[in-house]
């Protein structure tokens, strides 16, 4: 499961003028806060706004959920691919396909098979994952890095009405 640390960062802070840094009588809202009091985002009533700054990702849950976002990837494309792949076949262009391919190279041998295609596309695919997935995996670290020395990235988030 995808894993994010967050902390309240805005407790202590002060908003508004550089004159309210040293008057504080009241705990007072930004503006992100006051704007959203009483309106609706996406057809729900917002409550208010909360600032949380997200600090670390759990790179082993992201790497597990970005495989399976790539594995499919793979398998959409490859069933797409086998549907066109039949189309063709029932529409004749496989056989015209082989028949140029034929008289181009001068070999009477040679044929287009679907199914070599399929295992080619599905060995490259896999591969292609697992790369996709070793770079997802680096990124995350190299972000958790960098969120160590910036302080992480700062996320507004809105509280609706509705109760799940």
């Amino acid at each position: 499961m995808f894993v994010a640390y967050m902390t309240a960062s805005s407790a202590g802070k002060t908003v508004g003028s550089p004159r309210a840094s040293y008057q504080r009588s009241a705990p007072s809202r930004s503006r992100v806060r006051k704007k959203a009091l009483g309106k609706t985002v996406n057809g729900r009533s917002v409550r208010g706004v909360q600032r949380r700054k997200i600090l670390a990702v759990s790179a082993v849950s992201l790497a597990k959920v970005a495989f399976l976002f790539y594995v499919t990837v793979l398998v959409v494309f490859m069933i797409a691919g086998s549907v066109i792949w039949n189309f063709a076949g029932a529409s004749g262009l496989i056989i015209k396909l082989n028949r140029f391919i034929d008289q181009l190279i001068g070999s009477t041998t040679y044929h287009v098979s679907g199914m070599t295609i399929l295992i080619f596309v599905g060995s490259v695919g896999i591969v292609l994952a697992l790369i996709g997935t070793i770079i997802t995996f680096i990124c995350a670290m190299l972000f958790n890095l960098a969120a160590e020395y910036v302080g992480g990235i700062s996320v507004l988030v809105g509280l609706d009405d509705t109760s799940l």
